[in-house]
C-alpha cells in the first residue's frame, strides 16, 4: 500500500488522450462557443472604428557622407555615419510643435460626425455644416457643437470640456458667437442637413491632438545605409490619414528651408549696414578732398609726394584688414559666447581664413541639430545630451582658434604700425598742404576699397539666399488606403475563435480535472487497490420496481453486481453475510441495499436486510414499511427474532429486519453479544444476510459489526463522493476489521462522458427498440454542452 500513498501525494498526470475525449465528446459545447465567438466578431467588428494607415518616403540628403577616404574608414568601423543625423530628423517629424503647425493650419482638429446608435459617421472632407474658428485656432480646442437646422438658421448646444454646463441658443448662418474665450461661425457645407437631423461638431485643443498624434506617426529608415525615411500615420478615415502625412511632409520641408535661410537674412542685414556706413564715410571724404582742392588750388603734387601716398596707401590697407579681421573675431566672439541666440550667423567668406570658416560652419551644423532635437525630445535625454556636447566643443575650438590669431594679429598690426609711423616720418618733409592731401587719399582710398568689397559679398550672399533649397525630397506622397489596418477581419474571427476555444478548453479542464468530486472509475482506481465490482446508473424511474423480469438497464447492472458478489465470495462456503457502507450519507448504500437483496432471491434463495443504520434508517421507507418493530427492540431483549423479521411486500423469498426505535446508544447495542446471537441465528434461516449499516465515514458502526461479515461493500457515487472523502475511506479500510471488500461506482448521469465512454451499450439496449426524437436529440446535446 505505500506505493498507493505516494499517489495520493502527488497530483495525477493528465491524459492527454483522455483529455482530447472528452473534448470531443462535448464537439456541441464547442459548435455553440465558436458560433457565438463569430457572433461576438461580427459584433466587434461592427462597432469599433476601423484605423487606416498610409505610408510615404522622404529622401534626406546626407552632407557628411562623401567626405572623403577619411569619413568612409570611419563610417566603415562605425564611428561616423549618417544614423545620428537621421534620428534627429525623425524625432523632428514627431515634433508636437510641428505637429501643432500642421493640424493647426489644416484644421484637423476640427471634426464633423452625424450621430448614429453606437457608433457615429464622420464627414470628411465634406460636411454638412461648416465651423469657422474666429480666434486664435492654435489655443482652441476641447469643444463639442450639435447643430440642427431652423429653417434658415442653425440650433446649437455648445458644450466645453472644461465647464459641463451646455449653452443652447440659436445663430444665423456666418454670424460670430463666443464661447468662453473662442469665437465661431457657422455656415451651410456643401452637402445639405435636413431639420430633423444633427451634426455633431468637435474642436479639440491643437496641441493636445498633436501630443496624442504623436504615437500614430511611425518613422524608420529603409535599410541601415540610406538616408529615405519611410514615414506612417494612422487614422480613422482613410483620406485624413493620407492628407495629414502629406501635410506633415511639406511643413517639414518649409520649417528645414526656413531655418537654412535664417543665415542668409543675417548675413545680408550685416552687409546692408556696413555698406550704409561706408557710403556715408566716403561721401564726407571726397567733400573734404573737394573743399581742399579748392581752398588750396592744387591741381596735382610732386612725384616725391604720389610715391610717399602709394606707400602709405599700401601699409593702411594692411593695418585697416588687420582692424576688419579683428573686428570680425569679435564679432564671432561675441555670437559663440550667447548660448541664447536663435538666429544663425556665418561671417562674411574671405574675411577670415578657411580653418576658421570651416569652424564656424560646424558650429553653425551642431546649433541647427541642437534646435531641431529640443522640438522633439527632453534636455535630459542621451541624444540632446550628445548634441550639446558637440555644440559645446565647437564653441570651445572656436575660442581657442580666436585667443591664438588675436596673438599673432597683435604682432602683425604693431608691426604695420612701425611701417605706417616711419612713412609719415617722410611725409612729414613734405609741404604741410601736400601731407594733408596724402592723409584724405589715403583714407578715400582704403574706403572705396572696402566698399567695393562689401558690395561683392552682398551680392554673392543675396544668391546664395536665392539659390537655397531644401535638402528633403518626398519620393514616395502619401496614399490614400483602400483597406483598413486594424481590425483585420480574417484576425478577429479567428482570434475570437481561438479564444472560444480555449475557453470551453479550460472549462472541460476544470470540469474533469479540478472538480474534486469523483467523476470516473479511473479515478476511484487511484485510490484504492480494490476491484469496482459494479457501475450503476443514476435512476429517475422504476426506483421501485423490483420485477427481476425485465430488460431495463438497471436490473441488468444488479444482475452484474450480483454475479461479481459471487465471484468474490467464491472461497465462501455457507450462508453470507454481506454488508453495504459508504464514506457519507447520500451516496446511495440503501437502494443498493434493497436492489442487491432483491437479485439474491434468484434460485429460491432466502435473503433477509437488516437496516442497521440505527441512527437515520431508510431502508424500511423504502419498502414501504415502518421501522417501528425490529433491530432495538431485539437488542434490548423486548422482542423475539420471530417477532422482527418481515417479509417485503410484493416480492418472494426476500424479507427486512427494521431498525426500531431509535436508541440512544446504537454502538453499545451493535457490540453486546445479542447481536452477535442475531447474526448466527440469522444465518441459519437465510441463505444471504444483506446489512445497511451506517457511512462508515462518519461513524464506527460498520467497524463494530465487520467482524460478524463476510463481505463488505463500499458505496461511491458520480459526482457526489469528494476525493478527500474517498482518500479517507480508504485510510480506514487499511486496517483488518474488514474481510473482502469490493467497490459500487453508483448514479453515474447517462447521456454525460463517463456513460457515453464507457456504457454507451447500455443506452442502446434500453432504447433499441426506441424511436429517436428530437426532445431525446435535444437533451443529449444539451448534457453535451453542460
Amino acid at each position: 500500500m505505500a506505493p498507493l500513498k505516494a499517489i495520493h501525494n502527488r497530483p495525477a498526470a493528465i491524459d492527454i488522450g483522455d483529455l482530447f475525449r472528452k473534448m470531443l465528446f462535448h464537439w456541441p459545447l464547442y459548435l455553440l462557443a465558436i458560433l457565438l465567438a463569430i457572433a461576438a466578431g461580427w459584433a466587434y467588428l461592427r462597432y469599433t472604428p476601423p484605423s487606416y494607415m498610409s505610408s510615404a518616403r522622404l529622401y534626406l540628403k546626407d552632407e557628411k557622407k562623401g567626405n572623403g577616404e577619411e569619413t568612409d574608414v570611419l563610417k566603415s568601423l562605425s564611428l561616423l555615419g549618417s544614423g545620428k543625423n537621421m534620428e534627429n530628423e525623425m524625432e523632428v517629424l514627431h515634433s508636437p510643435i510641428l505637429l501643432q503647425r500642421v493640424i493647426s493650419s489644416n484644421h484637423f482638429n476640427v471634426r464633423y460626425f452625424t450621430p448614429q446608435h453606437l457608433q457615429d459617421k464622420e464627414w470628411y472632407p465634406t460636411s454638412p455644416i461648416v465651423i469657422q474658428v474666429l480666434s486664435d485656432s492654435s489655443r482652441t480646442g476641447n469643444y463639442t457643437f450639435d447643430v440642427s437646422r431652423i429653417r434658415q438658421d442653425f440650433d446649437v448646444k455648445a458644450r466645453s470640456g472644461k465647464d459641463k454646463r451646455t449653452l443652447h441658443f440659436t445663430v444665423a448662418p456666418n454670424v460670430p458667437f463666443a464661447i468662453g474665450k473662442d469665437t465661431f461661425s457657422l455656415q451651410s457645407g456643401p452637402m445639405s442637413l435636413s431639420e430633423a437631423s444633427t451634426c455633431r461638431i468637435e474642436v479639440d485643443s491643437a496641441i493636445e491632438l498633436a501630443y496624442k498624434s504623436v504615437d500614430d506617426i511611425t518613422t524608420a529608415l529603409v535599410n541601415r545605409d540610406a538616408t529615405v525615411i519611410v514615414i506612417t500615420y494612422k487614422d480613422p478615415v482613410a483620406r485624413r490619414s493620407a492628407d495629414f502625412l502629406n501635410a506633415l511632409l511639406d511643413e517639414y520641408n518649409d520649417y528645414t528651408l526656413s531655418d537654412k535661410n535664417k543665415a542668409g537674412v543675417k548675413t545680408i542685414h550685416f552687409l546692408n549696414t556696413r555698406i550704409d556706413s561706408l557710403k556715408e564715410e566716403l561721401g564726407l571724404l571726397e567733400r573734404t578732398e573737394e573743399q581742399f582742392k579748392v581752398q588750396r588750388g592744387i591741381t596735382d603734387i610732386d612725384a616725391s609726394s604720389k610715391l610717399a601716398l602709394e606707400q602709405v596707401k599700401d601699409a593702411d590697407i594692411k593695418l585697416n584688414e588687420a582692424n576688419l579681421q579683428m573686428a570680425v573675431m569679435d564679432e564671432v566672439e561675441q555670437y559663440i559666447n550667447t548660448p541664447d541666440n536663435n538666429t544663425p550667423f556665418t561671417p562674411l567668406t574671405g574675411t577670415v581664413d578657411q580653418t576658421l570658416t570651416g569652424m564656424i560652419n560646424r558650429y553653425e551644423e551642431a546649433l541647427r541639430d541642437q534646435r531641431k532635437l529640443s522640438l522633439a525630445v527632453q534636455p535630459s535625454s542621451f541624444l540632446m545630451q550628445n548634441v550639446d556636447a558637440q555644440v559645446n566643443a565647437a564653441r570651445s575650438t572656436i575660442r581657442d582658434y580666436i585667443s591664438g590669431y588675436r596673438r599673432n594679429a597683435g604682432v602683425a598690426q604693431h608691426t604695420t604700425q612701425q611701417k605706417v609711423n616711419a612713412i609719415q616720418g617722410k611725409i612729414a618733409s613734405i609741404p604741410s598742404y601736400a601731407r594733408e592731401y596724402v592723409n584724405i587719399k589715403r583714407q578715400q582710398s582704403v574706403k572705396e576699397n572696402l566698399y567695393l568689397y562689401l558690395l561683392k559679398k552682398k551680392e554673392e550672399a543675396s544668391v546664395t539666399y536665392a539659390s537655397n533649397v531644401i535638402d528633403n525630397k518626398v519620393i514616395a506622397p502619401a496614399f490614400v488606403p483602400e483597406k483598413p489596418v486594424s481590425p483585420k477581419k480574417p484576425m478577429i474571427f479567428i482570434s475570437f475563435a481561438v479564444l472560444a476555444v480555449v475557453a470551453v478548453s479550460v472549462y472541460v479542464y476544470i470540469k474533469y480535472f479540478l472538480n474534486p468530486r469523483i467523476l470516473s472509475r479511473k479515478e476511484i482506481e487511484q485510490v484504492f487497490n480494490l476491484p469496482v465490482i459494479a457501475e450503476v446508473f443514476q435512476q429517475t424511474e422504476g426506483v421501485r420496481d423490483f420485477s427481476l423480469n425485465n430488460h431495463a438497464v438497471l436490473t441488468e447492472q444488479i444482475f452484474n453486481l450480483r454475479t461479481n458478489l459471487r465471484f468474490l465470495l467464491a472461497d465462501h462456503k455457507g450462508p453470507a453475510t454481506v454488508m453495504l457502507t459508504s464514506s457519507i450519507s447520500g451516496e446511495g448504500k440503501t437502494f443498493l441495499s434493497a436492489h442487491l437483496a432483491n437479485s439474491l432471491t434468484v434460485n429460491n434463495k432466502k435473503v433477509v436486510l437488516l437496516e442497521m443504520d440505527l441512527r437515520k434508517p431508510k431502508l424500511s421507507n423504502f419498502f414501504g414499511l415502518d421501522h417501528k418493530n425490529g433491530i432495538t427492540n431485539y437488542l434490548v431483549g423486548n422482542r423475539s427474532i420471530d417477532d422482527i423479521i418481515r417479509e417485503v411486500p410484493g416480492t418472494h423469498n426476500l424479507y427486512i429486519v427494521s431498525a426500531g426505535p431509535i436508541p440512544p446508544n446504537p454502538i453499545e447495542l451493535i457490540e453486546s453479544p445479542r447481536m452477535a446471537g442475531l447474526l448466527a441465528e440469522l444465518k441459519t434461516r437465510f441463505d444471504y444476510i444483506i446489512i445497511d449499516t451506517s457511512p462508515v465515514g462518519i461513524v464506527s458502526d460498520a467497524k463494530s459489526i465487520a467482524t460478524y461479515v463476510d463481505c463488505t461493500l463500499f458505496t461511491v457515487r458520480y459526482n457526489y463522493t469528494h476525493k478527500a472523502r474517498l482518500i479517507a475511506m480508504e485510510e480506514s479500510m487499511k486496517e483488518t476489521f474488514f474481510k473482502k471488500k469490493g467497490l459500487i461506482f453508483n448514479g453515474i448521469i447517462q447521456d454525460t462522458f463517463y456513460p457515453y465512454y464507457y456504457y454507451g451499450k447500455y443506452s442502446y439496449d434500453e432504447r433499441k427498440n426506441r424511436k429517436s426524437s428530437w426532445t431525446t436529440i435535444f437533451k443529449k446535446t444539451a448534457k453535451r454542452i453542460a
